[in-house]
C-alpha cells in the first residue's frame, strides 16, 4: 500500500510539471506575438502619410469612369487612353502622346457648311461625329481657343479646313495667326485647305500679307479641265487622273503668276489657255511643313476630287 501511494504521488507531480511546461509555452508564444504586433503598429505610424495618399491617388486616376482632370473637357477618358495601349504624354503625336493629338483634325468653326460640301470633306478624311454633332477632339471649331494652343505642338499631322462660304470668312486674331502658323512651320505637319468662294481670302489674310513683303494669291476661275504637271511625278498625286473636272463653276484658283517662287502647282490650266494660268491644286514650303490647297468646293461627291484630297492626306506622314 505504501508503495502505491509512492507512486500516485509520482504521477501527479510528474502532470504537474508538464503543466507548467505548457503554460510557459502558451506565455512565451503570447508574449512573442504581442511583440509582433507591437512592432507591426509602430512601424505603420511610421509610415510617410504622403506616400500613402500618392498611392490612393494613383490607383484612382486609371480608373474607366474618371476623366483625366488635367485635360479639358474635349479630350478623351482613362478608357479611351488606355484601350490605345500606350500611355506616354510626354510625346507630340498622334502614335504617343496626350489623347487630344490627333494624325487629322478637321476645323469646323465660322464658314464652314456642315451639311453639304463640309460633311462631303468629313466623309473624305473619315472623321465621324460625336452623337451628331461635329464636336470632340477631332474638331477645331475656335482658333483662339485652348484646344488650339495644345494642337499647335502637333508633329505629323494634317488640318483640313472645309470650303469657306463667302462673307463668314474666319479673320484670326495676331495671337491665333501666330499659333496657326507655328502649327505648319513646325513638327512636318501639313494644312490642307480645300476650294471655296472664301478660302483663298483665308489664305490671304491669316497666312500671308502684303505688309511682310509676300505676294498675294489672286483668286481666278476659268474653264478646265485642269491637267496634271510633272511636279505630281513621286508625290501622293502621282496616281491621279491626267485631268480634273471643272466641276460647272465649283473649282477655285489662283493665277499662276501669283504663285510664289517656292509653290508648287499640281494641276493648272496653261499660261496660253483663255484667261491666263490658272492653278487648281499647289502647295507652299513653311519651314518644316507646308500649306496645300486642293480647288474643289465638294459641293457634289465627285470621284476624281476625292481621290485628289484622299492624296493630300497621305502628305501628313
Amino acid at each position: 500500500r505504501i508503495r502505491d501511494m509512492a507512486e500516485l504521488v509520482a504521477a501527479r507531480r510528474t502532470m504537474e510539471d508538464k503543466g507548467v511546461k505548457r503554460r510557459r509555452a502558451m506565455a512565451a508564444s503570447a508574449m512573442l506575438l504581442s511583440f509582433v504586433g507591437i512592432v507591426a503598429i509602430r512601424h505603420s505610424s511610421e509610415m510617410d502619410p504622403s506616400q500613402e495618399t500618392m498611392d490612393t491617388e494613383s490607383k484612382s486616376m486609371f480608373r474607366n469612369d474618371v476623366e483625366y482632370q488635367d485635360y479639358p473637357a474635349w479630350s478623351k477618358s482613362v478608357d479611351d487612353i488606355n484601350a490605345q495601349n500606350h500611355i506616354n504624354h510626354g510625346k507630340w503625336s498622334s502614335i504617343e502622346g496626350p489623347p487630344f493629338v490627333q494624325r487629322i483634325t478637321l476645323y469646323s468653326g465660322s464658314g464652314v457648311d456642315i451639311t453639304h460640301g463640309g460633311n462631303i470633306v468629313r466623309k473624305v478624311v473619315g472623321i465621324p461625329k460625336n452623337f451628331g454633332k461635329w464636336e470632340g477632339n477631332r474638331f477645331l471649331a475656335n482658333f483662339d481657343s485652348q484646344q488650339m494652343r495644345f494642337f499647335q505642338s502637333n508633329k505629323n499631322s494634317a488640318l483640313v479646313i472645309p470650303p469657306l462660304s463667302e462673307g463668314n470668312l474666319p479673320i484670326l486674331s495676331d495671337y491665333a495667326k501666330g499659333m496657326l502658323k507655328h502649327y505648319v512651320a513646325l513638327g512636318h505637319n501639313t494644312l490642307i485647305i480645300c476650294g471655296g468662294p472664301a478660302s483663298v481670302d483665308f489664305i490671304n489674310q491669316n497666312l500671308y500679307s502684303s505688309s511682310e513683303g509676300t505676294l498675294l494669291f489672286q483668286p481666278a476661275w476659268t474653264r478646265g479641265p485642269y491637267e496634271k504637271q510633272e511636279a505630281c511625278d513621286g508625290t501622293p498625286f502621282q496616281s491621279l487622273p491626267v485631268t480634273l473636272p471643272t466641276m460647272k463653276g465649283h473649282v477655285h484658283g489662283v493665277r499662276t503668276q501669283s504663285l510664289p517662287q517656292d509653290a508648287t502647282s499640281y494641276y493648272e490650266t496653261g499660261e496660253g489657255s483663255p484667261g491666263g494660268g490658272v492653278s487648281v491644286i499647289f502647295s507652299l514650303k513653311m519651314a518644316e511643313g507646308q500649306l496645300l490647297y486642293v480647288g474643289f468646293d465638294y459641293s457634289t461627291a465627285s470621284e476624281p476630287w476625292i481621290r485628289a484630297l484622299t492624296a493630300a492626306l497621305e502628305f501628313a506622314s
